[in-house]
């Protein structure tokens, strides 16, 4: 499974991203950056919601290298507020589903019970809590199967537990497929990340294992705080504050 960049960039607004380049494969891939670094814009472009003004993203998956649509977290994640989650995945399932794949109910009610909704099948949307919704937009980018994974910040609005087990999950996920998570989270990278990406600016600053990062802040070990350390080193190395 692998996500490729190459010498991407892109414009969003007056906002410019790039050159950015890197071969995300199997395992989880943590975006770093400050507010307004370009994260969320990368991960549009990653995508395909927001097109590349130069260079390529490739998408592939398996032996043959097929292509394969990525499961995305939009950063906005919204659904109808009347509609049941249920229905809702359903109508998720259906824009997916191609003639080899279909999704089926069997499919939605496990990301369901992999988001802990199991009980929320039948809940109007906008009847969640703040939590719950990002939990379904989760399990909204399961559906499918794909073999890249785009979440931008999952773990927004949830508790210590929620996020303790979305973290658990993601790393499941990761077993079999590319995961990208972006977040403001040390703890995130450090209990999750294999490798990380830092963009600073729009411009991508660092690229390497999560071990290499804590490193730039002169750790051996990789904990919170070390990842902390060597972010604020890599960004402040690059001029930012």
């Amino acid at each position: 499974m692998m996500l490729s960049l190459r010498e991407v960039e892109a414009t969003a607004g007056r906002f410019q991203l790039g050159p950015v380049s890197a071969e995300l494969g199997t395992g989880v891939t943590a975006l770093l950056g400050a507010n307004g670094a370009g994260k969320s814009t990368l991960m549009k472009v990653m995508v395909g919601v927001l097109p590349a003004r130069r260079g390529s993203v490739t998408v592939r998956s398996g032996a043959s290298g097929e292509y394969s649509r990525p499961g995305y977290l939009p950063q906005d994640f919204d659904a109808p507020r009347n509609t049941p989650v249920a229905d809702y995945l359903g109508f998720v399932g259906w824009c997916r589903a191609s003639r080899s794949r279909p999704v089926t109910d069997e499919e939605i009610h496990g990301v369901l019970g992999a988001v802990g909704l199991s009980d929320r099948a039948r809940s109007p949307f906008g009847r969640l809590s703040g939590g719950m919704r990002r939990r379904v937009g989760v399990a909204q980018a399961m559906l499918g199967a794909p073999a890249v994974m785009v979440l931008d910040e999952p773990t927004v609005g949830l508790d210590p537990v929620q996020r303790s087990d979305l973290r658990a999950l993601v790393v499941d996920l990761a077993r079999e497929r590319a995961v990208i998570v972006s977040t403001h989270l040390a703890e995130d990278v450090a209990a999750v990340a294999d490798r990380v990406l830092i963009l600073a600016d729009g411009r991508q600053v660092f690229a390497g294992t999560t071990a290499e990062l804590a490193a730039r802040g002169g750790a051996s070990t990789v904990s919170s705080e070390t990842v902390e350390r060597g972010f604020l080193a890599v960004v402040r190395a690059e001029g930012t504050p």
